[in-house]
């Protein structure tokens, strides 16, 4: 099992050898920032264009076989991200800018991974809808997720988008 600090450090190494091979992306990737969550069990990782971060997730890197097999190609997909930025995704977060950049840093230009977490992180299991006549009276139901819900019952009144509660108009 690898620790918080031998992923960052690999991940920074893994920056530093590209900014070598890549000068034209060198300032980029010099001022990328390498955060390690143990709450990110749903992605390998993410990056944060505000704070021109990458964070890995520390449940699937930190597997000794994630770890050799997958982290580089992590950290090469979420830099170039933040080297596509937010202005030139055109809507396309995996287009084709990124992935002649992704492929640029020595990645494969794909989107997903198939690591399987690490011993001792569980999946996060996802609360169940639930099922709500709508008011109007039209008969339709809604799906209302657990915080949705309790502010359902707590009194706050949901409709299905272009109905009309009763009693208006």
């Amino acid at each position: 099992m690898k620790s918080s600090n031998q992923i960052a450090g690999a991940a920074r190494q893994i920056l530093q050898d590209a900014a070598r091979q890549r000068p034209e992306y060198a300032d980029k990737l010099s001022n990328i920032r390498i955060r390690v969550s143990s709450r990110m069990t749903r992605a390998g990782g993410s990056a944060n264009y505000r704070k021109n971060e990458i964070t890995l997730s520390l449940a699937f890197l930190s597997d000794d076989t994630n770890f050799e097999n997958e982290l580089f190609e992590v950290v090469t997909h979420e830099a170039a991200h933040l080297i596509v930025g937010l202005e030139n995704r055109n809507g396309k977060p995996h287009g084709r800018t990124f992935r002649l950049i992704h492929h640029a840093l020595g990645g494969t230009g794909k989107r997903t991974h198939q690591m399987d977490l690490a011993d001792g992180f569980a999946p996060r299991r996802r609360a169940p809808k639930q099922l709500v006549a709508c008011p109007c009276g039209c008969g339709q139901t809604m799906r209302m997720g657990p915080t949705q819900y309790k502010r359902y019952v707590a009194g706050q009144r949901y409709y299905i988008k272009g109905h009309q509660p009763r009693g208006f108009f």
